[in-house]
C-alpha cells in the first residue's frame, strides 16, 4: 500500500517540480512588454504601482496609473509583472496539493481502521479515488485564480558577513 501511495506522490509532484519559472533577473526581459500593456511595478519599499506601460529604458521603467505617469529607477524596482496567464500553473499546484491531501486523508483512515479494508486491492482503489477526487478539486480551485506572470525580479542582495 505504501508503494502505491509513494508512486502516486511521485506522479503528482513531478510536474510541479518541472514547472519552475526560468530566469527573471534580467532587465532585458522587460523588452517583451508592449506599450500600453497592463503591468504592476513593485519597488524596493514594497509600494505597488498598477497601470499601463509607457516606456522601458536601461535606467528606468515608466508607467501610467489612473492619476499620473511615474518612472521608477531600475535600482528601485523589485518586481515587474503582468496580470493573468497563470491558470495552468495554478491548476497544477492545486492538483498537487489536493492529491496530497486526498492521499494523507486516506492513509490516516486506513492506518487508524486496519480492518476496514480486507483486501489490498480495495484499499488501493479507495486510495486512488481519494487522490483523484482531491486532485480534481485542488486543480479546479487553482484554475479559479488567474494570478500574475513575473517578467522581472531583482536579484536578491547578497548577504553581508557578520562583523
Amino acid at each position: 500500500m505504501s508503494r502505491i501511495i509513494g508512486a502516486i506522490f511521485f506522479a503528482v509532484f513531478l510536474p510541479l517540480l518541472a514547472s519552475g519559472q526560468g530566469t527573471q533577473d534580467s532587465w532585458d526581459n522587460l523588452k517583451q512588454l508592449q506599450v500600453e500593456e497592463k503591468i504592476e511595478v513593485v519597488d524596493m519599499n514594497l509600494k505597488s504601482l498598477k497601470g499601463r506601460l509607457v516606456r522601458v529604458s536601461d535606467a528606468a521603467i515608466s508607467i501610467r496609473t489612473d492619476k499620473e505617469e511615474a518612472a521608477v529607477e531600475r535600482a528601485n524596482v523589485m518586481r515587474v509583472s503582468t496580470p493573468g496567464g497563470r491558470r495552468g500553473h495554478n491548476a497544477l499546484i492545486g492538483l498537487g496539493i489536493g492529491a496530497a491531501a486526498g492521499a494523507a486523508v486516506i492513509t490516516v483512515a486506513i492506518a487508524t481502521h486496519p480492518g476496514a479494508f480486507d483486501e489490498s486491492a480495495e484499499a488501493a482503489g479507495v486510495a486512488v479515488g481519494a487522490i483523484v477526487w482531491g486532485g480534481g478539486i485542488g486543480a479546479g480551485i487553482g484554475a479559479a485564480f488567474p494570478g500574475s506572470r513575473t517578467i522581472y525580479r531583482a536579484e536578491k542582495p547578497k548577504s553581508k558577513p557578520a562583523p
